[in-house]
C-alpha cells in the first residue's frame, strides 16, 4: 500500500463521521424547530409640529414644569425627525414535542433603524417573548405578551410567519399600527404587553369564535411601603385580561376585559365589516383606575422622550400637560372611540382615514376633564405583498381646565416612509 493510499483509507472513516454527525445535526434541529428569522424595518421622515402649553420651569434649568396659573400662550416645537417605528427582529419556530403536542416560541426585539438606540440608549428594546404548547385544547403561552385587549384591535403590521396559537379572521382596526400621533394609543389607554403573563387561547369554535384568557403577574413583594404603593399585587393573576372575539370572511366583532393590567380596568369592543374594497372598524373603550390610589396606566408616548427648557415636556402622550401635574399623565377614568377605515382603490393603492375622541378625568379633582379630537390620513403604495411606501398626516387637539391653559393645543404631523418585511 503506498503512502497516499494509506492517507486515503486513513480518512474514510473520520469523513463518514463527520457527514453522519452533519446529518444527525441537520436531523436534530428538524426535530428541535430550527428558528426562523424574521423582521420588519418601518422607517419615515416627518415634519413635527407641536404646540405645547408654555409653563414655567420648576426651577432654572429643571426639566419639570409648574402646572400653574392659566395661561393662552402656546409654545411652538417644530421638528424634521427621521424615525424608526416598530421595526423589530426575531426568531420564531416550532416542533413536535409528542403525539398532539406541538411547542413554540418567539424572541422578537424592537430594533431602531434610524439611529441604532431609542430613546433610552437601548440597541434592542423587548418587544412579545414566549414559549408555550398547544393542541387540539388550544394553546398555553408564557412570557411576555401583548395583552388580549390590546390583540383585539388586530395585528396589523405584525410579522407572523407561522400561527403559533388558533385565529379567527381578524381585524385590522389599528389602521396607523405605531405611527406616532396616529396609533390608537395615542387616544386610549390600554395599548399594553405584559410581562409574567400566563396566556390560554381556545381552539376555534362555532366556526369563528376564539377566547383568549391571560393571567398577569405584578409580583409584588406584599410588604407596604406606603399608602400608595402598597405591593399588595403578590398573588397569581392579579392582573386579568380576557377577550372573545368571532370572526368570518367579511366582518369580526369582539369584546375584552381588563382588571388591575397597569392599574387599570378598562372593558372594549371592536368591530370591523367589509363592503367590496372598503373596509370599516371601530373601537369603543371605557377605562379608570383600578384603586383610589392608582392612577390609569398605559399611556403611550411618541417621538424620543426629549425634554426641553421650553414649555412642557416634547415626547409624551398629548395629555400629558392637561393634569394639573405637570408633565404626568394622572387620570382616573377615561372613555373614548375611533372610527376608521381602509379602502383599496385600485391595484397597489390603499387610502385609509381615522377620526378618535376621548374624555379623560384628570386624578386631582380640582380640574375639569380633558376632551381629545384627533384625524388621521393615510396612502399606502404596495410594492408587493411584503413591502409598501406610505405616507400620512395626522392632527391631535387637546382642550382641558381653563385654569391650566385657555387655548387648545394641536400636534400634528405629516411623514413619509417605507415598510418592508422579511
Amino acid at each position: 500500500m503506498s503512502l497516499f493510499t494509506h492517507a486515503v483509507a486513513s480518512t474514510r472513516f473520520p469523513r463518514k463521521t463527520l457527514f453522519t454527525a452533519l446529518g444527525l445535526a441537520l436531523s436534530v434541529n428538524a426535530f428541535a424547530g430550527f428558528p426562523t428569522l424574521y423582521g420588519k424595518v418601518q422607517v419615515t421622515a416627518g415634519q413635527y409640529d407641536f404646540e405645547k402649553i408654555d409653563f414655567a420651569p420648576t426651577a432654572a434649568g429643571a426639566t419639570t414644569y409648574r402646572n400653574v396659573g392659566a395661561t393662552n400662550v402656546a409654545t411652538e416645537l417644530d421638528s424634521f425627525t427621521v424615525e424608526s417605528i416598530g421595526s423589530r427582529l426575531g426568531v420564531q419556530g416550532d416542533f413536535d414535542a409528542a403525539a398532539g403536542v406541538n411547542v413554540f416560541y418567539r424572541v422578537e426585539y424592537g430594533v431602531d433603524y434610524d439611529n441604532g438606540t431609542n430613546s433610552n440608549g437601548r440597541e434592542l428594546v423587548q418587544r412579545n417573548i414566549f414559549g408555550g404548547l398547544r393542541g387540539s385544547w388550544g394553546a398555553l403561552l408564557a412570557g411576555k405578551n401583548d395583552t388580549p385587549l390590546r390583540s383585539l384591535a388586530g395585528r396589523n403590521g405584525t410579522i407572523v410567519k407561522n400561527s403559533f396559537v388558533p385565529a379567527v379572521q381578524k381585524t385590522d382596526v389599528d389602521r396607523f399600527n405605531e405611527a406616532p400621533l396616529a396609533d390608537i394609543g395615542t387616544y386610549l389607554v390600554g395599548e399594553n404587553r405584559v410581562d409574567n403573563v400566563i396566556q390560554y387561547t381556545s381552539p376555534i369554535l362555532l366556526g369563528g369564535l376564539e377566547i383568549n384568557l391571560a393571567a398577569v403577574q405584578a409580583e409584588e413583594t406584599g410588604v407596604e411601603q406606603s399608602a400608595t404603593n402598597q405591593q399588595d399585587d403578590n398573588g397569581f393573576a392579579s392582573g386579568q385580561s380576557v377577550s372573545i372575539g368571532y370572526g368570518q370572511t367579511g366582518w369580526f366583532i369582539g369584546a375584552a376585559y381588563e382588571n388591575n393590567v397597569a392599574t387599570t380596568d378598562a372593558a372594549r369592543i371592536v368591530g370591523e365589516v367589509t363592503f367590496g374594497p372598503v373596509k370599516l372598524g371601530a373601537i369603543y373603550q371605557t377605562a379608570e383606575a383600578h384603586d383610589a390610589e392608582d392612577v390609569l396606566g398605559g399611556f403611550t408616548s411618541f417621538v424620543n422622550a426629549t425634554t426641553t427648557t421650553v414649555g412642557a415636556q416634547n415626547g409624551i402622550n398629548p395629555l400629558a400637560e392637561w393634569d394639573g401635574a405637570g408633565g404626568t399623565t394622572a387620570y382616573k377614568e377615561q372613555d373614548g372611540y375611533v372610527i376608521n377605515g381602509v379602502w383599496k382603490i385600485a391595484g397597489p393603492w390603499s387610502a385609509k382615514f381615522q377620526y378618535a375622541n376621548s374624555t379623560s378625568t384628570p386624578l386631582n379633582t380640582t380640574y375639569s376633564d380633558v376632551d381629545l379630537d384627533a384625524i388621521a390620513v393615510g396612502l399606502d403604495f404596495a410594492l408587493n405583498d411584503a413591502t409598501r411606501i406610505f405616507g400620512y398626516y395626522a392632527d391631535v387637539e387637546a382642550q382641558g381646565d381653563a385654569a391650566i391653559s385657555t387655548k387648545a393645543t394641536t400636534d400634528n404631523i405629516v411623514a413619509l416612509g417605507i415598510d418592508f418585511r422579511f
